[in-house]
């Protein structure tokens, strides 16, 4: 038995962890099969509640983030699961809008201690896991699963769920899901299954033959204006021709395909929802590091952009800021990341860019990063003296923009909120 959550925590700790780590993409690794033998060990408890489970390359954690709250705000008792977190781990496991308290991931590792001893599962496989036992424990009734990594082969594949949403799919993880847009959309879909509801946004010809090589998806139409705004107002015609006219205080366009997946999302899993509901709930929705504005005067964003679409959105995002004087990009990244692309979109952006890594064994070198430069640059080799000089160069008028990576923005935010 685990005495204390850090004594729990300092096991996960040591757990494999593919999130931190480079691994190939394989069964031996990605093991499915090992997952199933731990959610049988624990009861299969994940069948207890309902579940919508979303895939994708750009914009699944935003839609899981909009779902979890279209179903809170409609009454519903509701659990959210997504990764990885940007400060604190229980981020990822979410009851009713709120992060679990450390008592009952305690709880939720106590009743696996037996079963991880045995089956030696993952950091990504606990945590899964972990979270179905204690939206089980709560009686929740959905709980939105967004993906780790691909599809077919993610941990979170072993639930059977009521409807699916599989988002803007791109190039991303090609090491692992394939160096083609096909190969890559292969794996997303690889968590549709028979007879469960099936929902998209638009996607590239080759991503959407391989959606439709397994099921016929439900699309909704969004209308979004490009007007320059802080608040992002659209409309969505749902999967069954309903009409929703909704705003988001959001950067950023693309939220609003985001949106209309979650719309759809819930609608395909049969939940009850009016449209009231679900204007109120993206009215005051929080999408933490997506293009999170986390100060002003100067403006400072925030965006866990990890690939180079997630930086063409937060290129387009950045020129909806009010006029401002300068910008200055933090920027960092993994180092099996196209960095080289994201740069190409973001710098010509910035008036400075201050390169920087994060505490993680997959942080790029910021030499390396440096040598992508093209205009006014310098080097810090942590994200708090990133920050620390882009505050002190910056006027009012300015505007920092932090980016690159969850890590980097999870550090970043952790520092601007002082739970550092």
């Amino acid at each position: 038995m685990f005495a204390t959550y850090d004594a729990a925590r300092k096991y996960l700790d040591g757990a494999t962890d593919y999130e931190r780590q480079a691994a190939r993409y394989s069964p031996r690794t990605y093991n499915l099969d090992r997952m199933r033998r731990l959610a049988a060990a624990l009861g299969n408890v994940e069948r207890s509640f309902k579940s919508l489970h979303i895939a994708g390359t750009k914009g699944k954690g935003s839609a899981a983030h909009m779902a979890e709250a279209i179903l809170r705000q409609a009454g519903y008792r509701t659990g959210l699961y997504t990764s990885p977190h940007l400060v604190d781990m229980l981020e990822r496991i979410r009851i009713d809008g709120r992060n679990v308290p450390s008592r009952g991931f305690l709880w939720a590792m106590n009743r696996m201690e037996g079963a991880m001893r045995r089956l030696r599962p993952t950091y990504f496989e606990i945590m899964t896991e972990a979270a179905f036992l204690l939206f089980a424990r709560a009686r929740v009734d959905y709980a939105v699963i967004e993906v780790g990594l691909g599809g077919r082969l993610d941990a979170t594949n072993v639930i059977t769920p009521v409807a699916c949403a599989i988002t803007r799919i791109d190039y991303d993880h090609m090491d692992k899901l394939g160096h083609t847009l096909a190969e890559i959309a292969r794996e997303k879909a690889g968590i549709i299954k028979p007879g469960v509801p099936v929902v998209t946004g638009a996607q590239r010809p080759a991503a959407m033959r391989e959606i439709l090589r397994r099921a016929r998806p439900w699309i909704p139409a969004v209308w979004a204006p490009a007007v320059p705004s802080r608040v992002v107002k659209f409309k969505v015609e749902g999967v069954r021709g309903k009409v929703y006219r909704c705003e988001l205080p959001a950067l950023g366009r693309h939220q609003a395909d985001n949106a209309a997946v979650a719309i759809a999302l819930v609608e395909a899993s049969g939940a009850e929802v009016t449209s009231k509901e679900v204007r109120e709930a993206l009215r005051h929705v929080r999408l933490p590091g997506r293009i999170e504005i986390a100060g002003r005067r100067p403006w400072i964003i925030v965006d866990a952009a990890h690939n180079p679409v997630s930086a063409r959105a937060l290129a387009e995002a950045i020129r909806r800021v009010p006029p401002r004087r300068r910008t200055i990009l933090v920027f960092g990244a993994s180092a099996d990341k196209n960095y080289a692309a994201m740069l190409r979109t973001l710098e010509p952006l910035a008036d400075l860019t201050i390169f920087t890594r994060a505490r993680s064994p997959r942080a790029a070198a910021t030499e390396m990063l440096a040598r992508r430069a093209r205009g006014a640059a310098v080097r810090t080799e942590s994200v708090e003296r990133a920050l620390a000089l882009a505050r002190t160069v910056a006027r009012p008028a300015d505007a920092i923009v932090v980016a690159g990576s969850f890590y980097v923005a999870g550090e970043a935010l952790a520092l601007l909120s002082g739970r550092t």
